[in-house]
């Protein structure tokens, strides 16, 4: 484990802080910087592989992201600080990069592509890795956060279920790659 919950926090309070100050700063000066999202196969939308997660279409929408980052990505880092990194960039960078090539075509923004990377690795790590703490890491992400089942569907057209979708198969992808490293914390 990584020495405190605090130091664990510090990559997802910084991306955290980013959105927010993104969010307020399109709202006091009516900028409208989430035309910089994800738009699918454009030479134009591949610098929202980089800034879609620092964008969101309102403020529920940013605090539907903001929770599960600080949590899971604080969690990541105080029980896998080795490969915490490791992790969060695959389920930031690889997510965005597969809604880049096979998402519709519209803007993609938010960080939820990110979120569910991260739900889904931490849910499947302990499923492939098998020893206990990490299986009762798994068992506390399932049960906080088992609806993002749901949300790797299509539904609500102005929701990127594709977003979804592709931080899933990061985060599962990542945990059966990952999960034979000897030292994780």
């Amino acid at each position: 484990m990584s020495e405190t919950w605090f130091s664990s926090s510090v990559a997802p309070f910084r991306l955290v802080f980013i959105m927010w100050l993104v969010f307020v700063l399109e709202n006091v000066y009516g900028w409208s910087l989430g035309e910089w999202g994800i738009v699918p196969r454009t030479l134009y939308g591949l610098i929202g592989i980089f800034t879609a997660p620092m964008f969101h279409g309102d403020l529920l929408h940013l605090i539907s992201n903001t929770v599960p980052i600080l949590l899971l990505g604080s969690a990541l880092f105080f029980f896998y600080g080795r490969i915490g990194h490791r992790v969060f960039f695959r389920s930031y960078f690889w997510t965005n990069t597969i809604v880049w090539m096979f998402a519709r075509p519209a803007n993609h923004i938010g960080a939820s592509g990110l979120v569910y990377g991260l739900a889904f690795f931490m849910i499947f790590f302990g499923i492939f890795r098998r020893d206990p703490m990490s299986l009762l890491i798994s068992i506390i992400t399932l049960l906080l956060y088992g609806g993002v089942f749901y949300g790797v569907l299509p539904g609500d057209p102005m929701v990127s279920w594709e977003s979804h979708l592709a931080g899933a198969l990061v985060g599962i992808s990542t945990a059966i790659t990952l999960s034979d490293k000897k030292q994780v914390n």
